[in-house]
């Protein structure tokens, strides 16, 4: 009997050991699969390092039923789900995923001013932010550089005639476990520094538009039910953002 006992004891460890192995190569697996895509992202913009060849068949070609308004900047704009567009106005997106202000800065003209909207919303920084986690010791300098593009691409667009909407960078959600031995805390304090910077462009055709008092609890985060990830908005946080942008964008001039 306890020789029945101890193989059937034995055969159970190994399939918790064979179980574990499984997980351990799927998971394995996975990490694999996102370092490669990322990889390849990374060797994509380096053959286009402002991404103009992403809205080139589209360049020139503004659409009739003007004003126009565009929205601007990284992946975090490029997934902005449409908000009812205010009467009169025809929306473009010209988000690009993985930029940063300086790439955003690049393909301005291209992609936007030439196309003379009335509005342009900005949304942009967090990828510059978020590198601070693998160069820490240049968080200074990446942080004035945020800044500085940001300024330069909101006077830009409000020098080409446009009613400018700047976005405040979105926090940081919650990270996943694979995510935090290589992230810093560093990087939520630089995107509260970055926003607090923000407030001085507002002005003359710049409205400041808070995203994050729309997005956080109580304490400050990011709601869950609004993340995708810990960079991304769900469909549920842009439905939130656009119930108060909407009735923002219908004051604007035209």
């Amino acid at each position: 009997m306890n020789r029945i006992r101890g193989a059937r004891g034995s055969r159970t460890l190994g399939i918790v050991a064979l179980a574990l192995a499984g997980i351990s190569l799927c998971a394995a697996a996975g990490l694999l699969y996102a370092a490669l895509a990322y990889f390849r992202a990374a060797e994509a913009i380096r053959l286009d390092p402002a991404g103009l060849s992403v809205y080139a068949a589209e360049r020139g070609k503004a659409p009739a039923g003007l004003p126009l308004l565009v929205f601007f900047g990284d992946s975090r704009a490029a997934m902005w789900l449409q908000p009812t567009p205010p009467a009169g106005y025809r929306i473009l997106n010209r988000g690009i995923g993985f930029q940063t202000t300086a790439q955003m800065l690049l393909r301005l003209d291209a992609d936007v001013t030439s196309l003379r909207p009335a509005v342009i919303v900005i949304e942009g920084g967090v990828n510059d932010l978020k590198t601070i986690a693998d160069f820490p010791e240049r968080r200074t300098e990446i942080v004035a550089e945020c800044k500085a593009n940001l300024q330069q691409i909101v006077e830009r667009c409000r020098q080409s005639g446009a009613t400018v909407v700047l976005v405040t960078v979105f926090r940081i959600g919650d990270l996943a476990l694979w995510r935090r031995p290589f992230w810093s805390s560093q990087v939520a304090a630089a995107v509260l520094e970055v926003n607090a910077f923000l407030p001085r462009l507002a002005g003359d055709r710049v409205v400041l538009f808070d995203a994050n008092s729309v997005l956080a609890d109580g304490r400050g985060h990011i709601q869950p039910a609004y993340q995708l990830d810990y960079l991304h908005l769900s469909s549920a946080g842009y439905a939130a953002l656009n119930e108060r942008l909407s009735p923002l964008l219908a004051t604007l001039p035209r």
